[in-house]
This record gives C-alpha cells, structure tokens and sequence, in this order.
C-alpha cells in the first residue's frame, strides 16, 4: 500500500451482534493506566487517558475493567488502580465514563475476568490484613502455578455453579451501567483458559477430559449471560489462538473451542494468545515479527460465523492488508494507541507518516515510582497535566545531537515558538536508532518520524558539523540544549583487549564490521543480549558473557522474548562472570559456576572460550565534555540523554521533553 494510499476496508461501518461500529478500529484492553482510586472507583485522570483515545477514532473500547465481585473478585487485588465495577456502588462512576464515551460515538464493551492460579503473584505481595477476606487462588485442578509454584485450590462443582452466578451478576452490572457488549476473557492464562487448556485441566469429571467437558465452563458462562441479558445484547469472548507453549492449546483446538462458544451463544471472537508462561506471545515484543497471532485468528474465522477480531503487533497499513485478504473482521490496538492516539483519524486520512510508530520496547511493562510509562509519548497517562505552552519569550536555542533526546527537544521548542538550529555531526539524524533499524525496524521508523516531526516544527537542520567553541560565538545561542549521547567504551586494564579480533557491538549490530564463526560477545545489557541474538540468527557459534544475570534489567515480557531467541539460536550463556584477558585463539573468562559461599573451596573458575571474535557491549560512556565548557559562554545549558549517563531511550526521550517545555 502507498503511503499516499487512504484505506477503504478499516474505516468501513461494521457489527457485532446488534452492536454498530463505526470502523472496524478496536482500541484493545490494556492493564493501563491505573489512575482509578484503589478501590476501582473513577477518577478524571482515567477518563481522560480514555477520553483522548476517543477523540482519535477508534470504533469500540474493550475495557480492562473486572466486574465480577464478592469472594470471586480478584480484579482489585490483580491489577489496583484499575477501574471496576465489582458492585452497585461502581456503576454510577461506570454510567458517566460510558456516557462521555458515546458522546464521541464510540462503544465501550465491559470485561469480566477470573485470573484463576495467575493470581498468586499478587496475593504473596499483599501482607495478610490487606488480602481480602474470602479471596482464594482457585483452579479447575490443583496444578501448580509455573511461576511461583503455588498449588490452587481445584474448584468444586458447587464452586463452579457459585462462579457462573458471579459473572452473570457481573454481566447484569455492566448492562445496567450502560456498556454496550460484554466481553468474557477466555485467554491469557486466567481462569477460563485453564479450563480450555489440557495444560492446566486435569479434571475427570464434566469439566475435564475431552475438549468438549474442557469448554463446558466457558459455554456455560455464555448460556447463563445470554439468560440474564436477552436476545440482542452481544457477548464477545476472547480466547487464546495458540498458547505457543508445549502442551498448551493449538491452533486446531482454538478452532474447536471457538465452534462451541459461538454455539453457546457468543456474538463476536477477539483472538489472542500466549497465557503468563508465555507471556510475550500475549504482548508481542521488538524481537518477534509482526502479526503472529494473525494466522491463528484467520483459522478461526474460516470456522464460524460471527465476527472475529486480530490483535498483535499490527500498525494500521498492516490491518488494513489483513481486512482486505479477509483473515479478520476487527483489528484491535493497544500499544499503538498509547503511542498515538490520533492514529485512526490520520490513518483515516492517508497520513501514515505523521503516525508516531509504536517500538514494542515494553517500557509500559515497567512500572516504577512514577507510574506507567510510554517510552515514546510523554504525555501517556498524564493527559490532564501535559501541555505545550507558548513561550513567553522566544529564545535563540541551540540544540547539539540529533538522536531521539536531540529531536525531541528542538521539536518540543519549536513548537512552543523559540527558533531552534539543530547540529548533528554525522550525515542523518538518528542517533543510536540508526545502528539497530537494521533488525528492529520500528525504531528505524522512529528515528524518521522523529526527523520529520522536527523539521514540519521549522527547526534549522545542520548535518555533518560538530559544535565547538567557535559555532557558540557565531550563533550567541541564548540556550544550548546538549544531547550528544554516548560512545562505545572498551573494558580498561585487560591483556589483549588491543587484539584485531575485539570489536565494538554498535560496529556489528549496524553491520560495518562482520565477526568470524565462534564468537565471545561480552556485557550484561540490550546491546550484548542483542549481538549475541543477531550473530546466532546469522548461524555463528556464540557465547553470551555477562557480568550480571542474563537479561537481568528486561521486563518479564521483553525476557522471555529474549531467551526464547538465545535457546533458538543456540547461544551459550554465561551469566556472573567477567572477562579477565584476550588471547591469540579466545578468551579467558572468570565465572563463580553459581554455587553458594558456603560450599567452601575457591568461588570462582577460570575458562577459557574459543573465539575468532570477541564482540564487546559494555556500558557507553557519556559525552558530556561540551555541556561542562559551555557554561561560561551560554546563560542557559541543559545535557539530556545519555551525554548525562547511559541509559534507555525513555530517559532520552522524557527528559529531553521535560528541558524543551521548561525553557
């Protein structure tokens, strides 16, 4: 598809059940942000991170809400801060957020959700007076949870029929609250999941054994809704396409759930997959191809006959492909709409450039002191408080870098009206982004968008110049904004590190520089994690050295991911240990072997690995020469970004954000 091209399929009308949608744009439901009380009451905050979403134009919000309620509600506990409608008392709140939503013509679906044994991470993290009375870690069988170990509680019959009350309950609640479909989550690794799943059912009664008593629970559910909430209010189920997990549900088998669900009465499938063992096919990362959980998704619609739903790593050029060779009725969105939420209207407009590409970093995985983030949208889940405001004064600004900090500032103070001159000392800006576009291709996305951004801002762009002293008193910047990064450091005082075969990680990963067939690839963090990826992809023989864990600061999702790919490729790892010297056929390597001190005997062993190269990913170091000399000569100087220290490109990108509306 051009990118002049405006697409036709995605912004066709569309339906599920009697539900009118205006596009067939779902924003998809995402555990962010938690800005609800923590007793899932609404607070502005909330609507408004959902209210802009809106104003984008999107079709249908799926909720990430939980209704059910009583001993059975594990929402709060699961996810605090998450907006819910667990009792009477919430609907109020409910009615309103629905209300403003339908004022900007979208519908908004409820979701009811058990998390079953998934729940026993969160339940350890609350101390015992704060866990609420009545609430167990409950299962269809008494398999423990792979991550913690905890064994649940297998559910009894009688515990099932109270279960089924409680979604039907939770169901009425959200119908009254004015929601406009229910959305029962199937998938993921939560309660209904374990029951569809051979994996996590070991049940010999009629909630176990064959495929047909494993979905029971789930058709149940359905029959039981569709009683309490009539012939024309559409139930949506989402179910898993493929667990991507040995022993888990196939493709094949979807397809059969999916049969007997619809049978049961559901209006419309959302087809996802992965539950928490293989929690990156849920939400897909920067190392996997786009799309994956299409295919799962088209099989299914080859199957029934009601609308079907693809999530997954999808930019909208892509589901307008997947509309149009027919492997789904819906496309939904989650990352890439809080990456952007004017991404449906400039889709709609055939604006595809001026969409900010999502980079599947995970950052919203990690949520710290202030909250969750998006790497790449500073403004995500603080809609109330972020605001470009007029300078009051216009400034003479100098910006030196054109990396992802570099372009943020001088867009952000263009915009707010100062005259910005930008100097990058290579040929393109960029940055770091251009060194990985080569195999993570949405941060080559980035990097342009970025670039174009800044200059539609009107920033004079300078390529192929370094800034000294001299640029200074020529151009009598009133502020200088530094955002020169950081450069590749080699590790000090080791015997060998000179020898031809060391090279840098940046020099491989952007392809200048090849390596032989054995190679040692040395450091602890994302550029050593993904040089030893890239060379195992390209068949070579690899030894991942680190000084820390493997792919120890990751997110859960982003490691998996990870490892998944370090297995594939058959790299060896060796996590605790360092480098102690570079010979003429490898390298020695100091490695504790994990055992504890009170083993006794010596703690560490000396190895030695076989190398034709030895790749090294340490730590960069910052370049911050220039922001120290310029403060006799400018009256404003800011360093952001790496040239402060290294770090990740949500530091980048936030602080350089932070310094452009402040001067």
């Amino acid at each position: 598809m051009s990118m002049s091209h405006k697409p036709s399929k995605l912004f066709e009308p569309g339906k599920i059940g009697t539900m009118e949608l205006k596009n067939r744009i779902v924003m998809a439901p995402m555990g962010v942000p938690r800005t609800a009380t923590p007793d899932g009451y609404l607070t502005k905050e909330f609507l408004a991170y959902y209210e802009e979403r809106a104003k984008g134009g999107v079709s249908l919000i799926q909720m990430s809400i939980s209704t059910l309620g009583g001993s059975w509600g594990t929402g709060p506990v699961f996810a605090p801060g998450s907006f819910s409608v667990m009792d009477d008392a919430h609907v109020p709140g409910a009615r309103h957020f629905v209300d403003v939503m339908h004022s900007y013509g979208v519908k908004v679906s409820n979701q009811i959700t058990h998390h079953g044994v998934v729940l026993a991470g969160a339940l350890k993290r609350l101390p015992p007076e704060k866990r609420p009375p009545g609430l167990r870690v409950v299962a269809p069988s008494a398999v423990p949870f792979a991550l913690t170990g905890d064994v649940p509680h297998a559910l009894t019959v009688a515990e099932i029929d109270s279960l089924i009350d409680a979604y039907v309950d939770a169901a009425r609640r959200g119908k009254s609250a004015g929601f406009d479909a229910v959305r029962i989550q199937g998938c993921h690794g939560y309660l209904v999941h374990q029951f569809l799943s051979r994996r996590t059912n070991k049940r010999t009664d009629e909630y176990g054994g064959s495929i047909e008593n494993r979905a029971r629970f789930a058709c149940e559910i359905t029959k039981r809704i569709r009683q309490e909430v009539g012939p024309d209010y559409p139930i949506i189920m989402r179910i898993n396409g493929d667990d991507y997990l040995e022993g888990g549900i196939t493709v094949d088998e979807a397809v059969e759930h999916a049969r007997m669900i619809v049978d049961a009465g559901v209006d419309g499938l959302d087809v996802s997959g992965g539950p928490f063992e293989s929690h990156h096919w849920q939400f897909i990362t920067q190392y996997q191809p786009s799309g994956p959980l299409v295919a799962a998704a088209a099989a299914i619609k080859k199957a029934v006959k009601v609308p079907v739903m693809a999530v997954g790593k999808i930019d909208p050029q892509m589901a307008e492909r997947i509309l149009e060779e027919g492997s789904a009725d819906f496309i939904q969105f989650a990352r890439p709409l809080m990456v952007d939420p004017q991404m449906p209207n400039k889709a709609r407009d055939g604006k595809w450039e001026d969409i900010r590409p999502c980079i599947y970093c995970d950052t919203c995985f990690r949520r710290g002191d202030a909250g969750t983030q998006c790497a790449v949208n500073p403004a995500f889940s603080k809609e109330l408080e972020f605001k470009l405001v007029p300078a009051a004064k216009p400034k003479n600004v100098l910006v030196v870098g054109g990396g992802v900090a570099g372009m943020e500032a001088a867009r952000t103070l263009a915009e707010r009206g100062h005259k910005v001159t930008l100097y990058e000392k290579n040929d393109r800006l960029g940055g770091q982004r251009n060194i990985v576009a080569g195999y993570k291709p949405e941060h080559g996305r980035l990097a342009d968008y970025m670039a174009r951004t800044v200059k539609a801002a009107g920033v004079n762009v300078v390529l192929g110049r370094e800034v000294n002293l001299r640029t200074i008193e020529e151009m009598k910047p009133d502020a200088v904004v530094v955002a020169a990064g950081a450069k590749p450091a080699l590790p000090e005082n080791v015997p060998g590190i000179d020898d031809k075969k060391v090279v840098l990680a940046d020099d491989v990963l952007s392809g200048r520089v090849d390596t032989g067939n054995e190679v040692v690839v040395i450091g602890d963090g994302l550029p050593a994690i993904e040089a030893a990826m890239e060379l195992g992809k390209k068949g070579k023989k690899v030894s991942l050295v680190s000084e820390k864990k493997i792919a120890w600061t990751f997110s859960h999702n982003m490691k998996l991911a990870a490892l998944e790919y370090l297995i594939k490729y058959r790299v060896m790892t060796f996590p605790d240990s360092k480098l102690e010297s570079v010979t003429d056929k490898g390298v020695h390597i100091v490695w504790d072997g994990g055992e504890p001190h009170a083993k006794g005997g010596p703690r560490f062993e000396l190895l030695f690995l076989p190398a034709d190269s030895v790749v090294i990913a340490l730590e960069p170091k910052s370049e911050n020469a220039l922001a120290e000399q310029l403060g006799v000569f400018v009256p404003e100087v800011y360093a952001v970004g790496d040239c402060v220290s290294p770090r990740d490109i949500i530091s980048a990108i936030h602080e350089a954000s932070a310094v452009a509306r402040k001067i």
